[in-house]
């Protein structure tokens, strides 16, 4: 019997409920935005706490039919800790709702202040719930996955990016403090003590490191035109013209693109590794070309009988699309004989259409290990069978040699054991 916690109607429940859920907080919100706190249906909160208790159920349900280990440690235990945490934000937002609402009509000046905080808080909290959709499709657990994997890749993207913009960023700085004070000191007549007074565009731009870091972060995230912010260091000198170009051409034709490469490779390579999709995306496979080769099945068996023999496999051979229909599949078409031959499990003399369909499926693509182990294994009994006919065949042939001539003749030796 399967546990409820893995039938199908269980979880397109939950699925539904997590749906409703999304679509109530919407209402809810929308409601709230035009009426007082007293005047909210308070259906939409008895509802949603109904919602919230059900996915504490299925909680509990996983977590005694799992075990402590595991549901903590098992082959689904980095979606159970995640639903656990979801489930968990939403019984403690949940809890915290309720206690304000009893309290909020109780309360006056600052204390009720802390209460609608607590309730602000609690409601934020609301929309974490409607991430457990992405366990139930493939292609959003594809997007999470390979945002996750790429965290790590990320943290030192952020870190070489940091390294850039603070070198740059000392050396901009630097040339343009230093025309600044020159400036200064034309301006007080001479004095070199004079404190750097920048103009209006490079005080906006380049007047201290981090305000320097800042405009080579939104030169390359198309915060701001670059073209505008080199147009004021053209006044300071050619060199500081030169060093935002060459670190414009680092930035956008070189890092921003290898960054993007290590991130989708590592994307890619994540998705790929998750069992449940590759196992998804593996039965999907199948399913079509199971679908495909009925197809065909149909189409060679133009007698309508269900059954296929050899001519109508060399019939069909003779028309181009068929014969190029099995090659797309990697299926050789040279020797029809064989190809039969191999398809014909039971030696029946025809095939019907599991049997094509089986056989077709063992025989798409290149030989698989467990195939090639199998052939390894029979050849090896097939060896230990030659060698033992050999061995007796040996034994025979010296109790013939060593047998002395006589009228005995071959009754004799029959008799005789070997």
């Amino acid at each position: 019997m399967t546990p409820i916690y893995r039938a199908t109607s269980f979880s397109i429940l939950i699925f539904s409920l997590i749906l409703v859920n999304a679509i109530l907080l919407g209402v809810e919100i929308d409601l709230s935005s035009s009426l007082g706190e007293a005047d909210i249906p308070p259906w939409l909160g008895m509802l949603n706490a109904f919602i919230v208790c059900v996915f504490v159920l299925e909680i509990v349900l996983k977590f005694i039919a799992y075990g402590c280990r595991g549901f903590w440690r098992g082959p689904q235990a980095w979606w159970n800790i995640f639903d656990f945490i979801i489930v968990a934000i939403s019984a403690i937002e949940t809890a915290l709702d309720i206690w304000a609402r009893s309290l909020a009509s109780s309360v006056w000046g600052s204390d009720a202040f802390s209460v609608v905080r607590t309730m602000r808080l609690a409601r934020a909290l609301r929309g974490m719930r409607f991430l457990r959709v992405f366990r139930y499709f493939s292609a959003l657990r594809v997007l999470v996955l390979s945002i996750v994997s790429t965290i790590n890749s990320l943290l030192w993207t952020m870190v070489l990016l940091f390294v850039i913009f603070y070198s740059f960023g000392v050396i901009l700085t630097q040339l343009v403090l230093d025309y600044c004070r020159f400036l200064a000191v034309q301006a007080s007549g001479g004095n070199v003590n004079a404190v750097p007074d920048c103009p209006a565009e490079l005080q906006r731009y380049w007047s201290s490191i981090g305000r320097s870091m800042l405009t080579l972060f939104y030169a390359i995230t198309n915060g701001v035109a670059w073209a505008e912010t080199l147009r004021p260091l053209e006044d300071v000198s050619f060199l500081a013209v030169i060093f935002v170009i060459f670190y414009i051409i680092i930035s956008v034709f070189t890092l921003l693109n290898v960054v993007t490469g290590v991130f989708v490779n590592t994307a890619i390579e994540r998705a790929s590794a998750d069992k449940d999709i590759a196992a998804l995306k593996a039965f999907q496979k199948r399913k079509e070309q199971m679908h495909i080769l009925q197809q065909a099945f149909e189409a060679l068996d133009h007698r309508q009988t269900n059954k296929l023999e050899i001519q109508d496999i060399q019939e069909a051979m003779g028309l181009d699309s068929v014969g190029t229909f099995l090659e797309s599949l990697d299926i050789s078409t040279d020797d029809i004989k064989m190809l039969f031959t191999l398809i014909d499990a039971d030696n029946s003399g025809t095939i019907d259409l599991e049997e094509f369909v089986s056989g077709c499926m063992q025989l798409h693509g290149p030989a698989k290990s467990l195939q090639l182990a199998k052939m390894s294994y029979e050849n090896k009994l097939t060896r230990d069978a030659v060698n033992t006919v050999k061995a007796d065949l040996r034994t025979l042939v010296s109790k013939l040699e060593q047998r002395p001539s006589g009228p005995s003749g071959p009754s004799a030796l029959i008799r005789e054991p070997l």
